[in-house]
């Protein structure tokens, strides 16, 4: 009997570890600015803005989003306050502001970034979710960007 408590008592601790490790992860979900549809194998960068006015690199971690349109990053040991995104696929278009999100909000309540190419909106969110938007270029879209840069 004390054996089974002892198990018990492990696992208790073991789950509750494992719902701490959850909670220093940001989930960055990628949405179709037009459809709402989740956009997979997208590269997605985050840095953590530091204060220190000395350093001029930010380091930048990168991932690509899963078949959801998820990039889950750890976040660093520092406790940032902010986040700031970039979409790094070839002619992929953010369409959110480009500007620094709040750690708190996204980790507490989810945040879902106004999408700022089309109408398509979503209220659905989850704690540590930033949800934003973005648009893929077409051939033709590509082709008249750089035709107007000649």
């Amino acid at each position: 009997m004390q054996f089974l408590r002892q198990i018990a008592a492990a696992l208790f601790l073991l789950l509750g570890f494992v719902h701490v490790a959850k909670a220093t992860d940001l989930k960055v979900v990628l949405l179709d600015s037009k459809t709402g549809h989740a956009m997979h194998s997208k590269l997605v960068c985050v840095s953590f803005p530091i204060s220190d006015p000395i350093a001029v690199n930010q380091p930048r971690m990168c991932r690509r989003t899963d078949n959801t349109g998820t990039a889950t990053f750890r976040l660093p040991d520092t406790d940032p306050q902010t986040v700031k995104v970039e979409l790094n696929s070839n002619n992929l278009e953010p369409c959110f502001k480009s500007e620094a999100f709040l750690l708190a909000d996204a980790l507490k309540d989810g945040f879902v970034a106004k999408n700022i190419c089309a109408d398509e909106t979503t209220t659905t969110k989850d704690p540590g979710e930033l949800v934003l938007y973005g648009h893929q270029k077409s051939l033709k879209e590509a082709l008249g960007t750089t035709r107007d840069e000649w």
